[in-house]
């Protein structure tokens, strides 16, 4: 972290005001500058100077009345354009829509992103359980279905070495951290074609997950769902997976992958 007083220059400047983005972003009410300063380890000085480059360009905003900031709307605004303009995000998004307004699933997109999946689209169903992962927020891939999708579409190399390069976190009582235990579900999960998790990430709430390929066949990002072990009974697993790898595999198709 930087030193108090110390300046703040070159790429530490950015650095430090990405910080300050992403602060805002997952806080759910506006932050007064002691707040960020004293979260990120800054001086208030530094932290001020920051916010108001901030927002001169509008990527942060302040509250006349209490003087506090929220992030602003030209960050929806890059959001909303990379929507547009990006693909697997095009084409992915009204398979998400379908899947959370006409069956009621919570559905996410992600890609590998280091030793974690990071979600890059993210749809909230109107049905009773609220699983919230934000797009830009980073998830396990060894106790996720979006993660475990992701790993088996990875050469069983690459997906041991991604398994093995830090101690597993035991997220839940369920979760399962043995390298080799997961390394027996990634071939299970490449031969069937899904992969489903229950109560590893999250207590009580069952993942499927599906591989998403580009023209050659590379599995560039997985779709997955979310719903509650106690749902109505159309929500089993066999139901679920049957929805979540046909919009898989149309989003492939899309981009040009042809099933063999």
């Amino acid at each position: 972290m930087v030193e108090q007083g110390k300046p703040v220059a070159g790429s530490q400047s950015l650095e430090r005001g990405l910080e300050i983005l992403e602060l805002l972003d997952k806080s759910p009410t506006a932050m007064g500058v002691k707040e960020i300063s004293r979260r990120l380890d800054l001086s208030a000085a530094i932290t001020q100077r920051l916010i108001n480059t901030l927002s001169q360009y509008n990527f942060v905003t302040q509250d006349p009345e209490t003087r506090r900031y929220a992030i602003g709307y030209r960050a929806f605004g890059l959001g909303w354009s990379l929507t547009k303009k990006d693909r697997l995000i095009s084409v992915a998004l009204p398979e998400l829509d379908m899947l959370a307004s006409k069956h009621l699933l919570n559905s996410y997109l992600g890609v590998v992103r280091g030793l974690r999946a990071i979600y890059i689209l993210s749809v909230q169903s109107d049905g009773p359980i609220a699983i919230r992962s934000a797009p830009g927020s980073l998830t396990y891939l060894h106790s996720t279905a979006l993660g475990k999708a992701l790993l088996a579409g990875l050469s069983p190399d690459e997906a041991y070495r991604l398994l093995t390069a830090e101690p597993l976190a035991q997220v839940t009582p369920h979760t399962i951290t043995d390298p080799q235990i997961l390394m027996r579900e990634l071939a299970d999960i490449r031969q069937k074609g899904y992969a489903t998790v229950k109560s590893e990430n999250i207590p009580g709430i069952i993942s499927v997950g599906a591989p998403i390929r580009d023209t050659s066949g590379k599995v560039i990002a997985a779709l997955s769902t979310a719903f509650a072990e106690w749902s109505t009974p159309e929500f089993t697993v066999a139901a679920v997976a049957d929805l979540v790898t046909a919009s898989a595999a149309r989003i492939s198709q899309s981009l040009g992958h042809q099933h063999s």
